[in-house]
């Protein structure tokens, strides 16, 4: 007996580390190890407590099962940061494959139970039967772990439902098979043929979710195929658009050259003449504010956000390269950019309302720093703001509506978030700048 209870808690461990194994993502490994080693120790071994507590006492086995997916759960969500859809789908079939192993050493140590049930067979029985069930475990771990992989991170509740179906149908009836095999095999089955008979089912439904899961994924790969070329097309057209404004912005420079031959031609006063040279000043700064950065969406994009500063009488400045950002989504891309430039235009729009003879700058900056995506944007700002946002640490807004403002912020932190990189606020003298660091993977 006590043999026994060394043996489940040693399977419990493994266990344990089965579940770990099937959630992490060896894709994003190095993110993992950042966490202190302490909170991987920590959380297991609590865990580890938990089963070991279980194993103590006789509690129903369907309490057992429910443990497993919480476990699931609680690895999944604190040390890997999954949502708790994907944790609870990952705990499901890790529940399967454990109900399975029971089923199979149930049935391979049918004929040795002769007229006995198997729950009275003798102690080394039962630790055979734990044995084959860990062995079934951990084999079918190995061999799942590909196909998990193949689970994206976020899924939909209509997919998630689409896998769970079947999944909790192949549980329930593993579970009620080992449940009657193992304390009353009279009950469903007279012979070793009905037993085989019974096993075939939850095989045949457990190889239809991994079929499910197989179907799911290439249904989410054509419709990101789908997505890519919509997104092609749409960034076509935009460069067809963005060249068809350069091509007009010429032929306004050729007549603005035509205009000012002319002009300088005539007899006029000094004074005229200054005005008029500052008036083709300010249209050329309007015809030079197009960008090559590598990307249509953000040279689109500078180029509004120029005019609108050239507009408001804000010197706008970007030095940007983004051909190694091919990585970061343009949607994302678009989100870090334009919440930025906004709240930068923003601030310099309230200083010229304050003091309209105020020069303001905002200044844009993107390139690769090794290994890392880097991306700043640097603006004037008030003195009434300096204080305010060197001690606000959370860059929380500075509006009176709070409840409606301030997700400009919240929707860089977030997007930076996902690509595993960080935000930084800072202020020195009367110039504020938000840095954006983002890792490339190797």
């Amino acid at each position: 007996m006590y043999g026994q209870s060394i043996i489940k808690n040693i399977f419990s461990i493994i266990n344990i580390l089965l579940i770990t194994y099937l959630l992490i993502d060896r894709k994003n490994s190095q993110s993992y190890r950042k966490k202190n080693w302490y909170s991987y120790v920590l959380c297991i071994g609590s865990i580890f407590l938990v089963r070991v507590m279980e194993n103590g006492v006789s509690i129903h086995i369907a309490y057992n099962y429910i443990t497993i997916v919480i476990i699931a759960m609680f690895i999944g969500h604190f040390l890997f940061q999954r949502n708790m859809k994907y944790c609870i789908l990952i705990g499901c079939i890790y529940l399967s494959i454990s109900l399975l192993g029971q089923l199979l050493s149930c049935i391979f140590l049918y004929p040795y139970s002769g007229d006995r049930i198997l729950a009275e067979l003798p102690g080394i029985y039962q630790v055979g039967m734990m044995v084959i069930a860990e062995g079934v475990i951990i084999a079918g771990s190995l061999a799942l772990k590909r196909i998990i992989e193949r689970i994206p991170p976020f899924l939909s509740s209509i997919n998630v439902i689409t896998i769970l179906i079947p999944l909790f149908l192949n549980i329930i009836v593993m579970a009620v098979c080992t449940d009657n095999l193992y304390n009353d095999k009279e009950v469903i089955i007279g012979n070793v043929w009905s037993v085989i008979t019974i096993l075939i089912l939850p095989i045949v439904m457990l190889l239809g979710t991994v079929c499910n899961i197989v179907i799911l994924e290439n249904y989410l790969n054509v419709k990101k195929i789908e997505n890519e070329k919509k997104l092609q097309i749409s960034e076509m057209s935009l460069q067809y658009d963005y060249y068809m404004r350069q091509s007009k912005d010429m032929e306004n420079i050729r007549s603005l050259s035509h205009d000012i031959k002319n002009h300088l031609e005539e007899d006029v006063e000094p004074d005229q003449k200054i005005e008029y040279i500052n008036g083709i000043e300010r249209k050329l700064n309007k015809y030079q504010s197009y960008y090559k950065s590598g990307n249509t969406f953000i040279d689109n994009l500078l180029h509004t956000k120029r005019l609108e500063a050239i507009e408001k009488g804000i010197e706008f400045k970007a030095f940007v390269d983004f051909t190694e950002f091919k990585q970061v989504r343009n949607e994302d891309l678009c989100v870090i950019i334009s919440n930025t430039i906004d709240n930068a235009l923003r601030e310099c729009r309230l200083m010229k309302e304050e003091n309209p003879t105020v020069e303001c700058l905002v200044q844009l900056k993107a390139k690769k720093v090794k290994g890392f995506l880097s991306i700043l944007c640097e603006n004037s700002l008030r003195e009434s703001q300096v204080c305010y946002l060197r001690y606000n640490t959370t860059m929380e807004t500075s509006k009176e509506d709070k409840k409606n403002h301030g997700f400009g912020v919240k929707n860089i932190k977030s997007v930076v978030k996902d690509y595993g990189g960080e935000v930084s606020f800072n202020v020195l003298d009367d110039m504020f700048s938000v840095s954006v660091i983002i890792p490339i993977e190797i």
